[in-house]
């Protein structure tokens, strides 16, 4: 008897490999790995695809309103915080209506690590604020404490 395969062109213990291939462990090594370093770089530095994570807000009092040409549309006049704010930073101005009153709430919304200087040539700053209704006689309140805005001209 001649010692070789059973079959020929095939040795015994030929079967197939298994678990997973050697290349799917490594791009899921670096999927982790890159998905790891987005979120610290969002987080830290406020940048990247998850920059939301390094972002901060910051309630500002509103201290004044006046109309505009527009019947449906305000602009209310803010105060900045003492830091000041960047180009960069956004102010998200919400407003809740009901017949006999606007409720207005001022959010500044900045990375965690803010580094522009602080020379600001104002202290305020006008935010337009569209409403659903035109404002007509309409009281314009704060959010924060629910005191009146004044009109200024």
């Amino acid at each position: 008897m001649t010692r070789g395969p059973l079959i020929p062109g095939v040795n015994e213990f030929d079967r197939p490999k298994k678990g997973i291939p050697r290349w799917l462990g490594v791009f899921l090594s670096l999927t982790v790995i890159s998905l790891g370093i987005f979120t610290l770089w969002g987080f830290v530095a406020g940048g990247g695809p998850f920059s939301f994570l390094g972002e901060v807000e910051e309630q500002l009092q509103p201290t004044g309103y006046r109309p505009t040409v527009e019947p449906n549309v305000i602009q209310v006049l803010v105060a900045l915080p003492k830091e000041g704010a960047c180009p960069t930073n956004t102010f998200d101005i919400t407003a809740t209506e009901t017949p006999e009153t606007i409720t207005t709430a001022v959010n500044l919304i900045r990375p965690r690590s803010n580094s522009c200087p602080a020379d600001q040539l104002t202290d305020e700053i006008w935010l337009d604020l569209t409403l659903t209704q035109p404002l007509d006689d309409r009281i314009i309140t704060r959010n924060i404490d629910g005191q009146d805005l004044p009109q200024i001209r």
